[in-house]
């Protein structure tokens, strides 16, 4: 049997006494590739700030690599480290597209990546973009910087949300393509 990445027992997410968010149970494996699709308000944005650790449930556990997590839990940065996002839409910071896929890796004090940007740029199919302004691309060319942004910190997690909502249909499978590579190569 394989052992579970995640596993959630009785989660419940209130804000201000409205239940927002209620799974009685759920595994998730290692290598598993994990849609949730839901209305808008479901909850899907809350069951990814619970798996990423930006907020305890209000009740119930999560597991995660044999941590146990409830509401009255801290979790350590070196826990947090093994999980990466990539928000519906994506903070790029001033400067080149480089920069902007180095900034994980300098918060955690590497300063010499450049080798390794390129490479996660190659992923996602930018890295002709690397010196290019970032704040000058479009939509869909931002969702893949800050894809190389998590994959270059070679996360056990990679956590995506709505990643393609606001990318017309060719950004689209330029974004789902950078995935399926990533996939194969089986970094994350």
């Amino acid at each position: 049997m394989n052992q579970y990445t995640f596993r959630l027992c009785g989660i419940q997410k209130e804000y201000e006494q409205r239940r927002v968010l209620h799974i009685h149970e759920l595994d998730i494996y290692p290598h598993e590739m994990l849609a949730v699709v839901g209305p808008s308000g479901a909850g899907k944005s809350t069951l990814l700030r619970l798996l990423n650790f930006l907020e305890p449930p209000s009740e119930g556990t999560i597991e995660f690599k044999g941590h146990v997590v409830d509401r009255s839990t801290r979790v350590g940065t070196d826990v947090r480290r093994l999980i990466t996002t990539v928000f519906q839409r994506p903070l790029l910071v001033r400067g080149s597209v480089i920069k902007n896929v180095l900034l994980g890796l300098r918060f955690r004090g590497d300063p010499d990546g450049d080798e390794m940007a390129m490479r996660a740029l190659e992923q996602v199919g930018m890295q002709s973009m690397a010196a290019r302004r970032a704040l000058d691309l479009s939509g869909g060319e931002m969702q893949r910087v800050a894809l190389a942004r998590s994959i270059i910190l070679e996360p056990d997690v990679l956590l995506l949300d709505e990643p393609t909502a606001n990318l017309d249909p060719a950004n689209v499978r330029s974004f789902e393509q950078s995935l399926h590579r990533i996939k194969e190569q089986d970094l994350p």
